[in-house]
């Protein structure tokens, strides 16, 4: 790894107990100071950097590498919610005819106790942490198990955790399984592909300060191209995205497997400047 750090504590290696996971006041000195350098350079908390360190042996080296391959492993805890609670919240919002699961009505029902409008980019990132199967139908075992997992069991807990759950996108991995989830949650029914309408909405939602180019890609896209698109295309356009620079000069369609559709446009880009 990049990192270098002298010296490793000593003692207490690997041997955290449960008690000691959760409070770090019984580390020694050279500890505390490995935990804050961990927590310096990954944005764990305390705990976190505790927990993953004994893990380790207190080698910060390997610690950090361990954290980094897999940082859901040292997640703490899912936050105690009443499950009662979260119960009577689906009981509210579910369908009258299909018992099971919560429609339209409902979820726009929820969306209304929580202010936040059905078409918001943050209901997509609402949904992608209940991990749904559908954009119009939520089902009570995805209400419950997600609820809980994001640890909400009211509206003002949901309305309040809106931040975090986004600031969890900032993590490159996770932001590619949100545009991954963005995809499959709106297509048609029983549709593989996007229609392009639909594409260049959700495009323009989740990848607003994330792509030099939006505005012209989906202008390319609706003058010139006129095609469903792939989950193929959808996701290679996100690799496009965060590596096409701003004049797109570090583009070479000679040795690089774009999808068609990306060559053309880069080659209208071009053509255009």
């Amino acid at each position: 790894g990049g990192f270098r750090f002298r010296g490793r504590a000593q003692g207490r290696r690997g041997s955290m107990s449960k008690q000691s996971r959760r409070d770090t006041s019984n580390l020694t000195p050279d500890q505390v100071v490995m935990c804050s350098q961990f927590t310096e350079f990954t944005g764990a908390s305390q705990e976190v950097a505790a927990m993953c360190m004994g893990r380790n042996h207190w080698n910060i080296e390997v610690a950090m590498g361990a954290f980094f391959d897999n940082p859901a492993a040292f997640a703490p805890p899912p936050p105690e919610v009443d499950t009662g609670a979260i119960m009577s919240m689906f009981k509210k919002y579910k369908d009258e005819d299909e018992e099971d699961c919560i429609g339209i009505d409902g979820i726009l029902q929820f969306c209304s106790d929580i202010d936040i409008s059905p078409d918001d980019v943050r209901m997509l990132v609402f949904t992608f942490n209940l991990q749904v199967k559908s954009q119009i139908k939520w089902t009570q075992m995805e209400w419950v198990t997600g609820m809980t997992r994001i640890g909400c069991d009211s509206a003002e807990k949901v309305k309040s955790k809106m931040i975090s759950l986004q600031a969890d996108l900032v993590d490159p991995a996770r932001f590619k399984q949100f545009y991954g989830f963005a995809f499959d949650m709106s297509r048609a029914d029983g549709q593989k592909v996007l229609e392009l309408d639909t594409a260049v909405q959700v495009w323009r939602m989740v990848l607003k300060d994330k792509f030099h180019h939006l505005d012209a890609w989906c202008e390319f896209l609706e003058k010139e191209y006129k095609k469903s698109i792939t989950k193929d295309t959808w996701m290679l356009t996100y690799d496009f995205a965060v590596q096409s620079n701003a004049d797109m000069t570090n583009i070479d369609l000679d040795s690089s497997a774009w999808p068609v559709v990306i060559d053309e446009f880069v080659e209208h880009y071009r053509a255009q400047k």
